[in-house]
Order: structure tokens, then sequence, then C-alpha cells
């Protein structure tokens, strides 16, 4: 097979990315471009702003003009297209995923996977009988630091660890109501999901649809995400069996999601807590305010996300690893960018050789930890705690619970569990 670097565009995969916001645009094309694997056959979005920057970013970086859609079926009917990147909002990954692996599409999926756990599970179902490639977009375990922890746990150095414990600690700010710009398809936008009012920041420059609980489920789900999983690799830990959460708002009130939350996960004994503040509270070592805690024996492990400090229990001096601060390092966010496109030169060998073994994560792996953080949001929403029956999926003995694995469309969407 002719190796990457000196394929022709012929050898290259026609890939389509659907979404076109901030992260389709700014953070993935770029990588997607310089991994020189895919010619960008073409773009969907209902924003026609967004569009029309994007295909002119893939123009401008010397690639011909790709063609232009606001359906997505149709522009899975593109002829010789291979591939999608869906980079969606969560509430339409599972009706753009199955269709796109019924039209025997691979595809680039953003997380979390799904929005409720039925989704997520027929979204597993239309993979494996598609049979297609799946790449999920947790660019944080192509950094160093979760092999050099894990490997420093299994050293036995921190003892047996006992918890972990993820936390972010920030400021979401407020949102505010805006007219839709005539360039959106806001109907189009909200889907299957309820339609809510259009919210922005204050200055009207930033969408905050993950503020809005019909689109997101908030900053566990959407950020946090990525630091459930890390532990869950480290730990080798599969689905949590219960959940309890606890928490509210007491500030950022224009927010669907609570900006405070406190969770406790237990896989199969090992208790995991999740923490955020989301309302401008900053930790008396605001070092730590974004990253996780590993609760040894011998000693506490914090670990960022490209730095990891060793706290050992018999007092002696702490041992650095990095910079454990977020984003304070300016190799960060060139270490975050190779780290996706990464992620691309990998889901496209995948295509290559049919087969998912060289993943970072797949399908299987990334709806653990989206199930996960969908079952915090129904403990916190119901106020009571859950028990997962980990075969089914099912929530255990609580109705209320039960009730919020699927969430119901709207009238002429048609949930794909039914």
């Amino acid at each position: 097979m002719m190796p990457f670097s000196v394929w022709s565009k012929e050898d290259k995969i026609n890939l389509a990315i659907l979404g076109t916001g901030w992260w389709g645009r700014d953070i993935l094309l770029p990588n997607i471009l310089s991994s020189g694997r895919f010619n960008i056959l073409a773009l969907c979005d209902v924003d026609a702003t967004a569009l029309q920057k994007t295909a002119d970013a893939v123009v401008k970086a010397g690639n011909p003009k790709p063609k232009l859609f606001s359906s997505y079926l149709e522009m899975y009917e593109v002829p010789g297209l291979q591939a999608v990147a869906i980079v969606t909002p969560t509430h339409w990954h599972a009706l753009q995923f199955i269709a796109a692996c019924q039209k025997g599409l691979d595809v680039f999926l953003e997380k979390p996977v799904s929005y409720d756990i039925r989704e997520g599970q027929k979204m597993l179902e239309a993979h494996q009988k598609a049979g297609n490639i799946v790449a999920v977009d947790f660019p944080r375990v192509k950094f160093d630091t979760n092999d050099q922890v894990k490997a420093y746990i299994n050293s036995g150095a921190a003892g047996e660890i006992l918890q972990a414990k993820a936390n972010i600690n920030h400021n979401e700010g407020s949102l505010v109501e805006k007219a839709i710009p005539p360039t959106l398809d806001y109907e189009a936008f909200c889907g299957p999901a309820p339609k809510v009012k259009f919210m922005t920041s204050p200055d009207g420059e930033t969408w905050a649809w993950r503020g809005q609980h019909a689109f997101s489920r908030g900053i566990l789900a959407d950020w946090g995400i990525h630091y459930i999983h890390n532990i869950r690799k480290v730990l080798d830990l599969e689905l949590p069996d219960s959940i309890t959460a606890m928490g509210g708002t007491i500030k950022n009130f224009t927010h669907d999601n609570p900006d405070y939350l406190d969770v406790k996960f237990d896989f199969a004994g090992k208790p995991v807590y999740w923490s955020h503040k989301s309302w401008g509270y900053t930790s008396d070592r605001p070092e730590t305010n974004i990253g996780v805690y590993y609760y040894g024996e011998k000693a506490t492990i914090f670990a960022g996300d490209i730095g990891w400090e060793v706290y050992p229990a018999d007092g002696s001096a702490k041992i650095v690893n990095g910079d454990i601060r977020f984003n304070a390092d300016p190799s960060f966010m060139p270490k975050a960018m190779k780290a996706i496109e990464s992620l691309f030169i990998e889901f496209a060998t995948a295509i290559r050789n049919r087969s998912e073994k060289g993943i970072a994560v797949t399908l299987e792996e990334a709806y653990k930890s989206t199930a996960a953080v969908i079952y915090a949001d129904i403990a916190f929403r119901t106020q009571s705690p859950i028990t997962v029956n980990i075969s089914s999926m099912d929530i255990v003995n609580n109705s209320s619970a039960s009730a919020m694995l699927k969430r119901a469309y709207r009238e002429s969407f048609r949930h794909p569990f039914s």
C-alpha cells in the first residue's frame, strides 16, 4: 500500500464535514487538511454563514471548493463520498450517524456520542450492522499524561487507588436571548429537540446552545466527559452501576444546566467523583481547577491535560511532571492540535485497512463514557439515586429515571429506539 505521505489526490479519502461551526471550521478542518489523508468533498450546515466561511477556508488552503448542502441526507448522496465527520450538536448525532451507517459511510464522531441512552444503543446496532469504521473525538487520550499516570499507578508507587475525582471550576458567564439570524434555519437546527429560545453570549458573538438542556447536558457531558473517560482508561473501568448526584443553579440562571454539580459514580465498587462550579469559583489551589485526582494509599496524583504531580503520603517532596495548569503552557494548543491531527491519521489508516484496531477511542468505548454522564444528569434531574443494569442499560426500580432513558422527539421526527 502506498504510504500516506505520497498519496495523490485520487488516493485520499473523500470526506464530508457535517457541522461547520467553530469546532468544525477552526479546530477539525485544519487538522483534517494537515493530515494529508483527505479530500474535502462536501460541507453541510443549516447556518449559511458558517457554511460559506468553512468553504472559503477549504479553498484558501489550496483545495477545490467543496459541494455545499443544508441537508445531510442530500449530502450523503454525493457520488464518491466515503466518510463523514459529524460535528453537530449532540441532539442531532443519533439520526445523522445512523443514516451515515445505512449509506455505508465511515464516521468520525464528536462526543458525547448521543443525547440519551437509547439513541446510543441504536447507534451501536447501526455500526455493528454496517461494519463501518467509527472513531470518536477524544483528543486528550493522545496526550502522554494518561499513559504516564497509568504506568506510575501500575508500578505500585501510589499504592492501591481507592478513589478518583474529576473537577472543572471556571466561569461560564450568562446567556441572553437574541433574534435568530436570517442565515440560520433554526427549525432545522432544533430538529428532533424542542424548539427553545435562541440564546447567545451577552455580546451576541457566541451561540450558547451548550447551556441549553434541549441540546446539551451541560459541562459534565460536553467537557467533563473527557476527564471521566480519562479515569475510565487509566483505571480500566467499564460502566457505572450506581450513580447519585446533587446540584443546582445559584448564579447562571439563564442556563438550563446546573452551574454546580457533584456526582458519585460507583464502578463495580470503585468510587469516582465529579464536581463542577461554573459560576466563577476558584480553588484554593487554582492550578487544580481543571483535571483529575487519583487517591492512592501511598500518594495522591493530580493530572492536568499535559502535566501531572504526585503528592506522597509520607510528606516527602511532590514529584512534578510538566505543567498541571489548564492551558497555561504555551505548548498546550500545538499539542492539542497535533493530537487531533493524529486522530484523523488513525481514522484514515483504519479506513484503508478496514480495521478499527488502531482507533484510539471506538464507538463502544465512547458510549460507555457517554452513558456515565447521561446517567449522572438523570440522577440530578430526578433528585434520586439510580442503579443501572449494565447489560440492558436499564435503570432499576426507578420509574421517573427510567422515563428519561429515551427523550421525546418533536413531531415529524422518529426516535430510532421505537
